[in-house]
């Protein structure tokens, strides 16, 4: 195994790395990266390229890479799907995020039924939820775009997830999730079935899940998810649609051990499934298995082990002895993207906090 930097700043905490092939073969990612472990609100969006197959990586403003697109700021350029269709359009679809707002309208923003937090740095102004989804269409290569803004009633906070996919017959789907105002998760599909003109929001069913969802069409028309489940115990939930995301099974759980973290899919090109994780116990690290049926079991005693390095606290702006929201050491580690190489081996590209307390984005290369 070979891991590589894509992107480290002291006192810096960057994660959720986004990684894509780009249509003239490079690699590109973005990353979000914050001076707060949780950055919800303050922090930049970085933008880097790889042209050697993940080894080295060089910040990109290209505006033609997607991950650069033109969005109202930096919460919507994680949370969305991006793609260039067969006309030549560019769309991006996802969830609106986190608001802004002054104090005085704490009250008025709480009677609405949105999450509300506090600011990061200002006593002043108060963070809430988002209940917003978006999808938008260029036709001149992002210059002008059609923008379409839809509003959920009765969520607290609804989020898109990046872990979207195009179905062989052109269908979109966007894994969503919320939190109710009773405080319940739900998570849905942002569904097109037009080549993103139109798009639907469906219910996934009630289930202990979050909104950190991955999808995977295994064979025509037939999606494979995998969830994070919250609370405890911590095995991935798998939920199946038979007519390409319109309705979905009762969630179960599968062998997969990934106490709060999301998963990502992977069809190789020999039909396996490659599903790559966070390990948020000691060990801390990367993780991977692999099933032969489609999902219906997994390789776990041959798990994969691509990182069991992490699990030290993160040296951010608020300093190492910050916890977080749930009065834990702020040790963090995960939400891996994993791509096939032309060479057929993996790349997986991940965030980890080694023993310097720099929470940063890194990449391994391996062979399944």
């Amino acid at each position: 195994m070979k891991h590589s930097v894509i992107y480290r700043r002291e006192g810096w905490y960057t994660a959720f790395p986004r990684l894509d092939f780009l249509q003239d073969g490079r690699l590109s990612i973005g990353v979000n990266s914050s001076p707060f472990h949780d950055h919800y609100l303050i922090g930049e969006w970085r933008v880097l390229v790889s042209e050697d197959s993940g080894d080295t990586w060089q910040d990109s403003l290209d505006p033609s890479i997607p991950h650069n697109w033109d969005a109202p700021d930096r919460r919507e350029k994680y949370d969305r799907y991006m793609d260039v269709l067969d006309d030549g359009t560019w769309l991006s679809a996802g969830s609106v995020g986190w608001q802004e707002w002054p104090n005085s309208k704490r009250d008025e923003i709480q009677k609405s039924g949105l999450m509300v937090r506090e600011h990061q740095t200002s006593s002043d102004k108060i963070v809430s939820g988002g209940n917003g989804l978006f999808f938008q269409r260029s036709q001149d290569c992002g210059k002008t775009w059609d923008r379409y803004d839809y509003l959920v009633p009765g969520v607290r906070h609804i989020m898109a997830f990046p872990r979207s996919i195009k179905l062989l017959n052109g269908t979109i789907l966007i894994p969503v999730g919320s939190n109710t105002e009773d405080h319940d998760t739900q998570a849905f599909v942002w569904r097109s079935g037009d080549h993103g003109q139109t798009f639907q929001l469906l219910p996934m069913g009630p289930n202990p899940c979050t909104q950190e969802t991955a999808f995977l069409e295994y064979s025509p028309g037939h999606i494979l998810a995998l969830t994070r489940a919250e609370p405890a115990p911590g095995y991935l939930l798998e939920m199946r649609s038979d007519d390409g995301g319109r309705s979905w099974s009762w969630p179960m759980e599968t062998q997969i051990w990934a106490p709060h973290s999301p998963p990502h899919l992977l069809k190789l090109r020999d039909g396996r499934i490659l599903c790559s994780y966070g390990y948020r116990e000691n060990p801390m690290g990367i993780r991977a298995v692999i099933s032969h049926d489609n999902g219906s079991s997994w390789a776990i005693d041959d798990t994969y082990v691509l990182r069991e390095d992490g699990g030290y606290p993160a040296e951010t702006g608020m300093g190492r002895d910050a916890v977080d929201r749930g009065g834990r050491p702020m040790s963090d580690v995960g939400y891996p993207q994993s791509v096939q190489l032309l060479d057929d081996s993996i790349l997986t590209a991940y965030y980890i906090t080694l023993e310097d307390g720099v929470s940063h984005a890194a990449c391994t290369k391996w062979n399944p």
